[in-house]
């Protein structure tokens, strides 16, 4: 068999003083007109936005701080709207997986003009396959400076939520994957423990997951940045939430961007889940993959149980015996994953986030046919995820 990998064109630029490198950055890339992406909270910080700010000079002609968590459809419309209204030709978002996931929507609904969410959105078919439908139109380049864990600054794929239709779609489009991502210390260190300790275990769904997937558990090139992150982010969580370490949490942040490479065909049966239980009810991302990262585990794992040993092993649990898992090491992963939890005081129960118990068949009415699902090794049911739910409540 013949594999190719190829790797997912990215910028990186970290340290003290990162965010002054923006203006340089649109230079490079010949954009003059930006338009800062931002939820309420971050446009409120004076001393960050005035950082981005002196750093694009003239460049910034407009901010739009209509960002919000789980990405509602009405923001990125409202985003279009000024996107247009101010002739932008670039866009810097600034804060976590809501801006950055604002500015990329912001740039595909822009260009790929009289089509709605659900005509672009990937999804998994009946058949257990993957769905992506072609987005030709070229895109607005997106600058990301970030301020969480969540990774999505790394990434060519987005999530917006449509809450009429109770659902969070996914796009993917390559021409949107942010041209520089940037992180700066003093961002980071704005930004409430609480928010780093979910995006932080969001992160870490994203490394778990594609070490077990279909789509990248055998490719060697996703193995090494899935196993570094989650040792970065196991390692310096605690520190970071608990102590606001600047070095644990610079390290945890650079383990949170190794987590994005892979997302596309590594994020399955927890992100497939994820997205209507976000999009239904009042759980941030973070969490709601916090909650759900060891039952998927669980479900998946007899079905993998040689990759289940290297998950264990990035885990730091040693396995026994033969190179592939049994029910020890199972149950030995899912307590580092809840002993992580408690440090960091992040929820792990659906019951305590708010979530509606009535709603379980709906929400895997949904989640069966999310895109994610296509990637996970072993097939899962409506009534697979109603029973995974209630394992979660």
């Amino acid at each position: 068999m013949v594999r190719e990998h190829r790797y997912e064109a990215a910028r990186f630029v970290w340290g003290e003083g990162a965010i002054g490198r923006l203006e340089g950055l649109l230079s490079e890339a010949s954009v003059e007109r930006a338009m800062v992406v931002c939820g309420e909270h971050v446009g409120a910080n004076e001393a960050l936005m005035d950082a981005v700010g002196d750093a694009l000079g003239e460049r910034r002609v407009h901010t739009y701080t209509g960002a919000r968590g789980d990405t509602p459809l009405r923001t990125v419309e409202a985003g279009v709207d000024a996107f247009r209204e101010h002739d932008i030709d670039s866009l810097v978002s600034v804060g976590g997986g809501s801006a950055s996931d604002t500015a990329k929507a912001i740039s595909v609904f822009a260009a790929e003009d009289g089509r709605n969410l659900h005509e672009m959105k990937t999804r998994t078919t009946d058949d257990g396959e993957s769905h992506v439908p072609d987005l030709s139109a070229p895109k607005t380049p997106v600058f990301a400076v970030s301020t969480t864990l969540s990774a999505a600054e790394v990434t060519n794929i987005f999530g917006v939520t449509d809450e009429e239709a109770g659902d969070k779609a996914v796009v993917l489009d390559e021409k949107i994957r942010p041209t520089a991502c940037v992180y700066d210390p003093d961002a980071t260190a704005t930004t409430p423990p609480a928010t780093i300790a979910s995006t932080g275990m969001n992160a870490l769904d994203h490394a778990v997951e594609i070490l077990y997937s279909d789509g990248h558990a055998e490719n060697p090139f996703y193995q090494a940045t899935a196993e570094k992150a989650i040792d970065l982010l196991v390692s310096n969580l605690p520190a970071a939430v608990n102590d606001g370490d600047p070095d644990a949490l610079a390290a945890a942040q650079l383990g949170a961007g190794l987590s994005g490479f892979g997302i596309v065909g590594g994020i399955s049966i927890n992100h497939g889940i994820n997205h209507p239980l976000c999009a239904r009810h009042p759980v941030s991302h973070g969490d709601g993959n916090s909650i759900l990262l060891p039952h998927g585990i669980r479900f998946t794992f007899d079905a993998v149980p040689e990759r289940m040993a290297r998950l264990a092993s990035a885990l730091g649990v040693e396995v026994e015996g033969d190179s592939t898992a049994d029910e020890a090491t199972l149950e030995a992963m899912c307590d580092v994953i809840r002993e992580l939890q408690k440090e960091i005081d992040v929820p792990y129960r659906l019951r305590d986030v708010g979530v509606d118990r009535d709603d379980f068949e709906a929400m895997a009415e949904i989640a069966a046919h999310d895109s994610a699902m296509a990637n996970n090794p072993k097939r899962i049911t409506e009534s697979d995820i109603v029973d995974l739910l209630e394992a979660a409540w």
